[in-house]
């Protein structure tokens, strides 16, 4: 054989010529380089996705879903314990700004009126008993005429009775964010207590990041108890209700023609009585035949992260994590 300088490159026994052994590890160089690169925009995706979807998972302090609205000319109401039967008017925009402490009066805070009102941080407590459930409530939404967004309110005491009462008959909007109520105190024979109670309204119900505990009640949605209109919007995410004593149904709805949006709703069951320990959805929750379905979307216990609001995630010194664009797509 005639050396012509040139190497021969060995074959394959299917006569395919092979590559050269540094070409191969190029090759897999490459490769890996790109499956790496893959996984890391994968990962950053996920983060991205996950910063701005909030808190998927409980106890993640991300964005809310609803910013509040954009105030005009605001007047700036400050709450005290002889300031806290709020008459406002229904043409006015208003920031209710909550005490530096407690707020711990017979009655909570009552807001009637006003059209964009907005409310963040605070602390309401209900230590002394009352006759009556006006008496111990922690807070009533009247007849806003645009939007009353709470945000960041903590809701507690001994003699708690009643979180937040809803009497929307003028059409507004309601949005309740990163709330905690802890807890209800109710009975069959007396009050039936409730974490959230609506009898008129309201048009539209939004509810982020909602934590609750009772030992009856939890959401009791009734809004054409004295309104004949069905509400526009009923929309609930990342809430969590827990049950304690004897504690009832967690959620509660009339048979009305009206959807509920459900997403990452969940409901702890009692330790004691008729329904200690349930596991079953439907033995928790209420609709009647009409409206069957509107909790199917609802599980069983507590996120597996914990509460949506823990201790000390609303109240005193309440910081806004900030919020989503559009509706939290």
């Amino acid at each position: 054989m005639v050396d012509t300088g040139t190497s021969v490159r060995p074959v394959h026994d299917d006569g395919w010529p092979t590559a050269p052994r540094r070409g191969r590890r190029l090759v897999v160089t490459v490769v890996a380089a790109v499956v790496a690169l893959a996984v890391l925009a994968t990962a950053l995706l996920l983060g991205v996705r996950a910063w701005r979807g909030g808190a998927e998972q409980a106890g993640v302090p991300g964005r809310l879903t609803w910013a509040p609205p954009t105030l005009e000319d605001p007047v700036t109401v400050d709450v005290t314990e002889d300031n806290r039967d709020l008459q406002l008017e229904p043409d006015q925009d208003y920031i209710v700004r909550m005490p530096d402490e407690p707020l711990d009066v017979r009655g909570g805070l009552v807001i009637v009126g006003g059209r964009d009102v907005v409310l963040r941080g605070g602390e309401i407590r209900i230590t002394e008993p009352g006759e009556d459930t006006t008496e111990v409530r922690g807070l009533l939404l009247k007849d806003q005429t645009g939007t009353a967004h709470v945000e960041g309110l903590y809701i507690t005491g001994p003699e708690l009775a009643e979180g937040i009462d809803l009497d929307q008959r003028v059409g507004g909007t309601v949005q309740l964010q990163n709330i905690r109520i802890d807890t209800v105190h109710g009975a069959e024979e007396s009050h039936h207590a409730d974490v959230i109670q609506s009898w008129a309204g309201p048009a539209v119900l939004r509810v982020d990041r909602l934590t609750g505990r009772t030992n009856y009640q939890g959401l009791f949605l009734l809004p054409r108890q004295f309104l004949e209109e069905d509400p526009d919007t009923v929309d609930l995410r990342h809430v969590n209700i827990v049950g304690e004593g004897g504690a009832r149904y967690m959620l509660w709805r009339d048979g009305g023609a009206w959807d509920v949006d459900v997403r990452d709703v969940w409901v702890a069951p009692p330790t004691d009585g008729d329904f200690a320990d349930e596991r079953d959805p439907e033995a928790l929750t209420w609709a009647t035949d009409d409206a069957e379905g509107s909790w199917a979307e609802v599980r069983v216990g507590v996120p597996p992260g914990g509460d949506f609001v823990p201790d000390g995630r609303a109240g005193l010194g309440y910081e806004s994590p900030g919020y989503l664009d559009g509706d939290g797509e």
